[in-house]
C-alpha cells in the first residue's frame, strides 16, 4: 500500500464570528466553490453548547440513552461517529481527515488558525477572495511537502527497506496517536513501541513517516533540503546495522534516531552537532560510513560556525577517537590523529570499550577473534590483547 499523500497536511482555514453574522452561509458558499474547484474540503463545526447528535428514536440515540459512551453507525460509503471525551482538541479533530486538502472550521475564534471573522451586516464577505487565499495555503502546502517516496529516495534506504515502510499496516489514525505520544511522552511512547514484535519494523515505518512530516518545518527555519537529507540519512545507517546485527528490515538505536525527529540535532557534511541550549555548547558527534577526512571535517566545522548562534562558544566531543592511547599506535598524519588534534584533551575514561565496538563491529569477550583486516584492526586487537584499553576522551574546542 502506497502511503504517498499522507505526509501533505491539510490547510486550516477558520470562519469565525459572533452569533447570527453569516458563519454557516459563508462556510456553505466557501465549500461550493473549493469542491467546484476539485479540492477535496472537510468541515469541522464547534459548539458552544451540548448538542444532541442523534434524533430522538434513532437506533445510535437509543444506544446513547441506555448507556453507551460512543456510537457510530455506518454503511459501505460513510459513517457518523458520537464519542464523549474530555479535552477535545482541535488536532485531534483534524487528524480524522488527513487526505483532505483543506479543513474549514466554524467558530473557535480564540484558535491559532488563520481565520476569517464574520462581521456581517457591518462587512460583507468576498467569498472568491477568500477562496483565493485558501488556494495560495493549499499551494504553498504542496510545495513545502515530502513524500515518504521522496525521502526514503534521497537517504537512499535500500530497496527492502522502502518496502517494508509501503507494505506496514497501520491506519492513518494509529499513525498519529503514535506521532502524538512520541512528541508529548516520549518515556510512554518507547514503552509502547517495544512492546511489540515487529519494534524494528514499526519504528523503521513511524520514523520515516515523522521525518516526512517534519519537512514543513526545516523549510520554515530556512534550513536547507541537503542538511534536512543529511540528517535523516542517519536512517539509513542504522537500518543496514539493524539488518547486520537482526537480520530483519527495521531500525536499532531508535532512542538516538529520535533526536533528530526532535530537531535537537543536525548533519552538517561529515561531522553531527547536538546543541546544548542549557550549556551554550555544540556536542559534535561521527556518523560511521565515511572516511574521517580532515577537509570534510574542517567544512563541516565552518558550516556550523554560520548554522548555529553565536551565543554556542564551545564545541565538544566524547569518543574513543578523542583517546591519547592512539598516538602510539597511528601514525602522525592519521586522519584520526588530525581530529583529535582540533580538540584540548581534558580528561580520559576507562574502562570503556567503545573503540572495540566501532573498530571490529562488537565487542567479543575472546579477544583474539578479533579481526586484522586493517592496520587499525590490527594495532587495536594487539592492545587489548596486552589487556590495556583504548577508553574514550572527552575534548573541547573553544569558538571564536
Amino acid at each position: 500500500m502506497l502511503y504517498q499523500n499522507l505526509t501533505v497536511r491539510p490547510v486550516l482555514f477558520g470562519v469565525a464570528g459572533d452569533k447570527n453574522t453569516g458563519k454557516t452561509t459563508l462556510m456553505e458558499e466557501l465549500i461550493r466553490r473549493l469542491t467546484n474547484r476539485g479540492w477535496k474540503v472537510a468541515a469541522i463545526k464547534h459548539d458552544g453548547h451540548d448538542f444532541e447528535a442523534d434524533r430522538e428514536g434513532t437506533d445510535s440515540w437509543r444506544h446513547y440513552h441506555a448507556g453507551a459512551y460512543g456510537t457510530v453507525v455506518f454503511s459501505n460509503r460513510k459513517y457518523q461517529l458520537v464519542k464523549e471525551e474530555k479535552d477535545i482538541s482541535l488536532e485531534k479533530l483534524t487528524a480524522l481527515f488527513p487526505e483532505a486538502d483543506v479543513i474549514l472550521i466554524e467558530g473557535m475564534k480564540q484558535a491559532s488558525h488563520e481565520k476569517y471573522r464574520c462581521r456581517y451586516p457591518n462587512e460583507e464577505w468576498n467569498a472568491e477572495r477568500l477562496v483565493g487565499r485558501i488556494e495560495e495555503k493549499i499551494r504553498d502546502e504542496r510545495s513545502n511537502r515530502m513524500t515518504i517516496e521522496t525521502l526514503m529516495e534521497k537517504i537512499r534506504l535500500p530497496k527492502e527497506g522502502q518496502d517494508c515502510v509501503q507494505d506496514f499496516p497501520m491506519t492513518e489514525t494509529f499513525y498519529q496517536s503514535f506521532k502524538e505520544l512520541f512528541y508529548e511522552d516520549s518515556k510512554a511512547f518507547f514503552a509502547e513501541a517495544d512492546r511489540r514484535t515487529d519494534r524494528e519494523r514499526l519504528y523503521l515505518y513511524l520514523y520515516i513517516r515523522m521525518a516526512a512530516d517534519l519537512y514543513p518545518a526545516f523549510v520554515e527555519k530556512g534550513i536547507s533540503g541537503k542538511v534536512y537529507v543529511d540528517t535523516f540519512y542517519d536512517i539509513t545507517i542504522w537500518y543496514n546495522q539493524c539488518v547486520k546485527k537482526k537480520g530483519v528490515p527495521g531500525l536499532v538505536e531508535e532512542r538516538w534516531l529520535s533526536l533528530a525527529l526532535r530537531m535537537k540535532i543536525f548533519r552538517l557534511g561529515r561531522l553531527q552537532f547536538e546543541p546544548d541550549e542549557d550549556r551554550h555548547v555544540l556536542h559534535v558527534h561521527i556518523p560511521e560510513g565515511e572516511p574521517l577526512d580532515d577537509a570534510a571535517c574542517g567544512e563541516s566545522f565552518a558550516i556550523a560556525e554560520e548554522f548555529f548562534g553565536p551565543e554556542y562558544t564551545i564545541f565538544d566531543c566524547e569518543s574513543w577517537l578523542l583517546s591519547p592511547k592512539l598516538q602510539k599506535l597511528l601514525k602522525p598524519d592519521s586522519n584520526i590523529l588530525k581530529f583529535q588534534n582540533r580538540f584540548q584533551i581534558e580528561k580520559i575514561i576507562y574502562p570503556f570499550r567503545q573503540a572495540e565496538e566501532r573498530v571490529f563491529g562488537r565487542v567479543r569477550e575472546d579477544k583474539e577473534q578479533y579481526p586484522e583486516s586493517t592496520s587499525l584492526q590490527r594495532a587495536v586487537k594487539a592492545m587489548v590483547l596486552t589487556g590495556e584499553d583504548v577508553g574514550i576522551g572527552y575534548g573541547v574546542i573553544y569558538r571564536k
